[in-house]
């Protein structure tokens, strides 16, 4: 696989992460969005495709698929991933952000106006009932970053943004960046890949059961004497008589033992 890597984003994805997510044998892999994961997990000797769009677009069928990787968020289409996972196949998301726990790091989050909303990536996963347990895990790695590459950076991140604002937070980073004094020797950026993953349940694959087969024993859909016949309390074979509470085979369960002490 061959993208093509802008010199200045985010580095390569972790391999630790990518040994928690996949593990070491060999499996199929689809990312959605980011070939900077998709490479490190071909890197890792997976079979891996990245695809980006709509999920219910996807062209694979059924249970053809080990892993599937989303990397912008949980996509709202679960049920659409949930077919294309074999049998013990995953869903699994990863969170690439800054770690502010790093002060430079939280402050130039601040001045891109990247604040955290607070709210949980894999609520979704973790909610829904076409997978089960939910693992997680964060690794930690850094980017050595100077002015030249940090603007180039920004500018990706604020490609969204209209030219003006763009243009101010942009410069506004870049004096962030100066006031630590650096200059072209570089800083470390630090980075936080949040990974989370779960098993497809088996009921994924199964079609809805029919009223039919839910329906209580008072009755058959279509009102028919054998239905009401199926739900007497009479036993097979017998016109009427509740069913024998115990086995009348003649044998020693047959009797009635008291205990007298």
């Amino acid at each position: 696989m061959d993208h093509q890597r802008a010199p200045q984003d985010r580095p390569a994805f972790p391999a630790e992460a990518v040994q928690w997510l996949l593990g070491s044998s060999p499996r199929t892999v689809v990312v959605l969005g980011d070939p900077d994961v998709a490479d490190a997990i071909a890197d890792a000797g997976h079979d891996v495709t990245d695809v980006s769009g709509a999920t219910a677009k996807l062209p694979f069928p059924d249970r053809s698929i080990d892993v599937v990787i989303s990397t912008h968020g949980l996509p709202e289409d679960l049920e659409s991933l949930a077919r294309l996972l074999r049998a013990g196949g995953q869903l699994a998301l990863v969170c690439n952000e800054r770690d502010r726990r790093i002060p430079w790091a939280r402050k130039l989050d601040e001045v891109l106006g990247n604040v955290s909303a607070g709210e949980e990536p894999a609520a979704g996963l973790v909610n829904s009932t076409l997978f089960g347990f939910v693992s997680d895990a964060t690794f930690r790695y850094w980017q050595v970053v100077n002015n030249v590459s940090l603007e180039a950076m920004v500018r990706a991140e604020l490609s969204g943004r209209g030219d003006t604002e763009a243009e101010r937070r942009t410069t506004a980073a870049l004096r962030l960046y100066d006031d630590y004094g650096r200059g072209a020797d570089g800083m470390q950026m630090p980075w936080l890949s949040r990974c989370f993953k779960a098993t497809v349940v088996e009921n994924a694959w199964a079609p809805p059961r029919g009223f039919d087969e839910q329906q209580p024993v008072d009755g058959a859909a279509d009102g028919s004497d054998d239905a009401n016949e199926a739900t007497s309390d009479a036993v097979p074979g017998s016109a009427e008589g509740p069913p024998p509470s115990s086995p009348q085979d003649g044998s020693d369960s047959d009797l009635l033992l008291i205990d007298f002490r």
